[in-house]
């Protein structure tokens, strides 16, 4: 009888620890049609100054017209994202945490290696920017076309270096791509965010960066653009030849947005979506996103969510075709 008592006694224990743990992650009714009443922060994975903090910071001039509370942004950066990604991904879902994922870096390095979040470890609010990707060097290059890249390489392997935004980003898979659709191999040198290529390349420590439009369109007299990975050739860069133009088979894009961590309150995700949805259909809003180099483009997030999915296949093939040594190099 003293133990049938003992093992109930420890079941109804156990049951009680599990409730208490349950209520510090629920959010009551009320917090929900209270919602928000403290600041919202806005977790950035990157440096500022980069094109994903610029984003962030165009939303952020619009926010005070849809809610009462500010909008503040944190930031994050180290690990090509991966730090500001997993700190999302474990946040309280009460609505007081969003933050900015880019793809493929959510897909590749959960990937790659272990990570605190896996790619649909979040609630995918929408996407608000489609950024291709550019081979670009200095503007006083020797390096005048894809092709003298290339040719320069393969006489000596490794001896051009390209600038990232660290490992298993959108950066590192194109580049990934590029070597294999060309046959060489590059020096990829990881750093922490947009901000820094600019500043590594312009400086003369690198020899080129695999960064996005954005990067280089703001000031376009500094950069050479050799290559951009589009089906067509970009309004923004008419005068530069696609991947493909140039006799390589490279499509590629960082798409950027915003979620929240995984199961926030439907009600919540709703607030917020109306709000971006209003805030990036305005004009100006348009406006300063040309502006600052930045490729609107926007998609609901269940859209953006299957998208992620699709990609996350394409992924594994590529770094199916690397070892770990050439990757991580």
């Amino acid at each position: 009888m003293k133990k049938v008592y003992l093992i109930a006694l420890s079941l109804f224990m156990m049951v009680i620890v599990t409730a208490c743990g349950n209520l510090g992650s629920e959010v009551s009714s009320q917090d929900i049609e209270s919602y928000p009443d403290q600041d919202v922060t806005n977790l950035v994975p990157f440096s500022a100054g980069g094109t994903t903090d610029v984003n962030q910071r165009i939303i952020e001039s619009f926010w005070k017209d849809h809610f009462p509370e500010n909008m503040v942004i944190e930031y994050r950066e180290g690990a090509g994202g991966e730090v500001g990604f997993a700190e999302l991904a474990k946040a309280k879902p009460d609505g007081y945490m969003m933050g900015s994922i880019n793809t493929p870096h959510i897909i590749l390095q959960p990937l790659a290696r272990e990570t605190q979040f896996e790619s649909d470890s979040f609630d995918v609010l929408a996407r608000l920017v489609h950024d291709p990707q550019v081979l670009a060097v200095k503007s006083d290059s020797d390096i005048e076309t894809l092709d003298q890249f290339i040719e320069q390489v393969k006489e000596k392997p490794k001896s051009l270096s390209v600038g990232l935004t660290g490992t298993y980003t959108g950066d590192h898979l194109t580049t990934l791509k590029l070597m294999d659709e060309a046959g060489i191999e590059v020096t990829m040198v990881p750093l922490a965010g947009a901000a820094d290529q600019v500043k590594q390349l312009l400086g003369g420590h690198i020899d080129a960066i695999m960064g996005n439009v954005g990067d280089v369109t703001k000031n376009k007299d500094q950069f050479r653009v050799l290559a951009i990975g589009t089906e067509e050739r970009h309004d923004w860069l008419p005068e530069v030849p696609t991947f493909e133009e140039q006799g390589v088979d490279l499509v590629a894009a960082i798409d950027r947005g915003l979620a929240l961590p995984k199961d926030t309150p439907q009600e919540i995700q709703d607030e917020l979506f109306k709000a971006l949805e209003e805030i990036t259909s305005l004009p100006e809003y348009q406006k300063q996103m040309e502006e600052a180099g930045l490729v609107a483009d926007f998609l609901p997030g269940d859209e953006w969510a299957e998208l992620i999915s699709e990609q996350k296949v394409e992924a594994e093939e590529t770094l199916e075709k690397f070892d770990a040594d050439e990757i991580e190099e």
